[in-house]
């Protein structure tokens, strides 16, 4: 997590926000595989994932690339999501969280995750790039709570 965060972070240059062609994915290579990119779409007020590594996938049960927000969290979900997504872009901020979930009908995982916000204009954040470790976790599905329990927010300008 803090190689992801820091390379985002020296990819910013010492603008509030990172340009997404600054982001090399070079300085990554090891965490591709739990790394994924979504792209806010306002024509259809949801994001799109462009990329999503083998590792996030699995987790998944299938391949989430081309897939809205929507269509990958479900509609329960996708509500309370998208509005943490769109402040991630708007305020800006880096979130980092965990949490147990059942990302597909196979198994129940414990999921931690960073999301960042990335610029194409270098004005307005309008891409969220991010990592997720998944691990097995054991029990059964955890009762429903808050999605926003386990999170932790910053503001970019705080960073």
């Amino acid at each position: 997590m803090l190689t992801f965060f820091d390379s985002w972070r020296s990819c910013r240059k010492g603008a509030l926000l990172p340009m997404k062609r600054d982001f090399d994915p070079s300085q990554i290579s090891s965490l591709l595989r739990y790394a994924w990119l979504y792209r806010y779409e306002p024509q259809i007020g949801d994001f799109l994932c462009l990329l999503a590594g083998e590792d996030v996938n699995q987790a998944w049960g299938r391949s989430i690339r081309g897939k809205t927000l929507a269509e990958i969290v479900g509609e329960d979900e996708h509500p309370a999501i998208l509005q943490r997504w769109r402040e991630v872009l708007d305020v800006p901020l880096v979130q980092y969280g965990q949490r147990d979930e059942q990302l597909s009908n196979l198994s129940l995982w414990k999921a931690e995750r960073l999301l960042m916000p990335l610029s194409t204009d270098g004005e307005q954040a309008d891409h969220i790039i991010g990592v997720s470790l998944y691990s097995l976790a054991t029990g059964n599905v955890p009762v429903r709570t808050s999605i926003n329990e386990g999170k932790f927010r910053l503001r970019c300008d705080e960073v």
